[in-house]
């Protein structure tokens, strides 16, 4: 098995994971919005589609990236680049989405800046439970 392989099922799983988070914020800060369920379920749509693109990317620009530094210390650094994407990107579907809502500015970078810190952590221990799996390398 290559490490295609291994990044499609670590895309998926990490889709799950954040997905779940993301449809639970926003659903906490719109719930007053018209329509919040449908709408949330909507951001959670169209990020499932578009983040796991840009996480298979991250997933092999990361790969093709050789360091000598501890495993720790990069998964660190993967996280925060992909936490500031994936954050910047759930702010701009949350806030297009809920652009009728007088407050949805605030609301998104609300959801943006919880998700950095709950998502930062989840992202770690989903990147050191992978990096103890062999699953997909050769």
């Amino acid at each position: 098995m290559n490490s295609r392989k291994r990044h499609i099922v670590k895309t998926i799983t990490w889709r799950i994971i954040a997905t779940a988070t993301t449809f639970t914020l926003t659903m906490i800060f719109f719930r007053e919005s018209p329509n919040a369920t449908e709408k949330a379920s909507w951001v959670a749509a169209i990020e499932t589609v578009i983040k796991m693109a840009l996480y298979y990317y991250h997933e092999r620009i990361w790969f093709h990236f050789k360091s000598k530094m501890k495993s720790s210390v990069r998964h660190l650094l993967k996280t925060i680049t992909w936490r500031f994407t994936a954050s910047l990107t759930t702010f701009l579907i949350a806030s297009y989405i809920f652009r009728e809502d007088p407050n949805a500015m605030e609301k998104a970078t609300g959801i943006a800046l919880i998700e950095v810190f709950l998502k930062m952590l989840f992202y770690y221990l989903h990147e050191r439970a992978w990096h103890s799996s062999k699953f997909g390398l050769k």
